[in-house]
Parts: C-alpha cells; sequence; structure tokens
C-alpha cells in the first residue's frame, strides 16, 4: 500500500504571543497584505488562537477566515519561493492551509494527499511555507513571565489597527486615576427613583369603588344547608314525576298489546268456527 510521505509541520510557539506584536511582525513582514489578512495570520499562526475564536473576533464566517489565511499564507511562501501551478494547485494551497489549522475535513484530506504525491510544487509550496512561518514565528518573543496563566485561558481582545493608536492600553509607569466620587444629589435622585418603583400603582392599591357586605359576600361565596336541601328536594321530585310517567307509559304500551293480541285470537277462531259451520 503506497504511503503518503512525510510532510512538515510548523513550529508553535513556546509561550504565549502578544496579538499586537504579532500583528506587527506580520505587517512588517508582508506588507501587500490587507489589514484584515494581517490580522488572521497573526492570530492563528502567530497567536496560535483557535479558527472559530479568531473568526469570532475579526466579526466574519469561518469559511472567510479561511480564504484569508490561505491568501496571505501564499504571500508567505512566497517571499522564499515564487512557484507557478494549476487552478488544483490554487485548490491545494487552500487545503493545506487549512490542515495546518487542523480544519481539513476528512474528504478533503485524502484529496489533498493524492495530489501531494503527484505534484512535487505543492510539496515544495508545503515545505517552503512552514519554513517562512518558522522564521516569522521566530522574531516574536513571549508577551508574559512564566508564572502568569496558559495562553488557553486567557481572553481574546480586538487588535488595533496600526495606524490608530490603542486608547486603552496604559504603560506600566503610569499611575491611573482613582475612580471618581459619586455626586450626592445624583445618589439622592437614584434613591427616589428605586422607592417610587417600589410603591405598587395606585389603582391597584386602592380597594374597590363599591364594595359588597359582608354577610352578602359570604352568601354568594357559600350557599347554606337550606339551599342545599330545597335543591336536593325539587331534583328528587322531577326524577319521581319522570320515572312515575315513564312506568305509566310502559304500562298502557302493554295492555295495548295484550288487548290486540286477544282481538286477534278471537277473530281467528270466529273465521274458524265460522268456516266448519
Amino acid at each position: 500500500m503506497e504511503r503518503a510521505p512525510l510532510r512538515p509541520v510548523p513550529a508553535r510557539p513556546a509561550g504565549p504571543v502578544d496579538p499586537a506584536a504579532a500583528v506587527r511582525e506580520v505587517s512588517a513582514a508582508l506588507p501587500a497584505l490587507e489589514p484584515l489578512e494581517v490580522r488572521a495570520l497573526a492570530l492563528v499562526a502567530l497567536a496560535d488562537r483557535p479558527r472559530p475564536e479568531v473568526a469570532g473576533l475579526l466579526g466574519i464566517e469561518e469559511e472567510e477566515l479561511g480564504l484569508l489565511l490561505a491568501a496571505a499564507r501564499k504571500e508567505l511562501r512566497q517571499t522564499l519561493s515564487p512557484l507557478s501551478g494549476s487552478g488544483w494547485c490554487e485548490r491545494a494551497e487552500g487545503l493545506i492551509s487549512d490542515r495546518l489549522d487542523g480544519a481539513v475535513g476528512e474528504r478533503d484530506g485524502r484529496r489533498l494527499d493524492v495530489h501531494l504525491r503527484n505534484c512535487p510544487r505543492c510539496v515544495e509550496h508545503e515545505r517552503r511555507l512552514v519554513q517562512a512561518t518558522d522564521a516569522l514565528l521566530a522574531g516574536i518573543a513571549p508577551a508574559r513571565p512564566s508564572g502568569e496563566p496558559p495562553i488557553g485561558d486567557a481572553p481574546l481582545v480586538a487588535v488595533p489597527p496600526e495606524d490608530a493608536a490603542p486608547d486603552d492600553v496604559v504603560p506600566d509607569d503610569v499611575v491611573p486615576d482613582p475612580p471618581a466620587q459619586a455626586d450626592p444629589q445624583d445618589e439622592a435622585l437614584k434613591e427616589g427613583a428605586r422607592a417610587e418603583l417600589a410603591q405598587p400603582p395606585a389603582e391597584l392599591a386602592q380597594p374597590p369603588a363599591h364594595p359588597l357586605p359582608a354577610a352578602e359576600a359570604a352568601g354568594a361565596a357559600a350557599p347554606t344547608s337550606e339551599q342545599i336541601s330545597a335543591a336536593a328536594e325539587v331534583l328528587v321530585t322531577v326524577r319521581t314525576r319522570r320515572q312515575l310517567a315513564a312506568a305509566l307509559t310502559w304500562n298502557a304500551m302493554v295492555a295495548i298489546a295484550v288487548i290486540l293480541t286477544v282481538a286477534s285470537i278471537i277473530v281467528i277462531v270466529a273465521g274458524a268456527l265460522g268456516a266448519h259451520f
């Protein structure tokens, strides 16, 4: 069974990398890149941040981030060796970029391996890309001392562009101003607003305009035993009358049926006697 050749793998940073320093390093090494491509390559390849996290930070989809990284890595490889290739080689460069970040699917990975077995140009592209990435990473020093938490626990912050000075960066030798004291009048207004919100509305707090007397309310709420007894007697009387009417109707129907049967017998007997005589 033919095996794929061993492929080069780029080095990982030895420690946490400051995103701003990574952006400056990529921007200085690759001035032709767009600002968004610079940030994408700096955060993923140098700061070793995962793609979903970087895509959320840049406000783009992961598919668009993959295209930016492929274009930036192609520009990075061209600093060492310009290579010409076909349309499939362009596709293979994108898959190589995805595989470096662990974002290539199983099917695309097999297609890439088949292409690399038959395309020395793309093999050279991957080798040169890894060399250029390692050289770029060598110029980045760890941003934090060894006592601080690893990069996986550090929050990801937005990287300001090169032409704009960050507003929230405070030098180490500058002591921040103490927080401003709250105004007593503002605090009094806030307390008054809280008290007003805590009170129920006036229409909910007032009782009904015409309340019912207590005796009437109690009588309406629970019927007396006399009322229950009277209602039960009425129901029994109505049921008894219905049963009696049904019994009378049934007896009348039975009597009519008996009379008709006797009359029929008499008619039959009379007819038989008349025919005999």
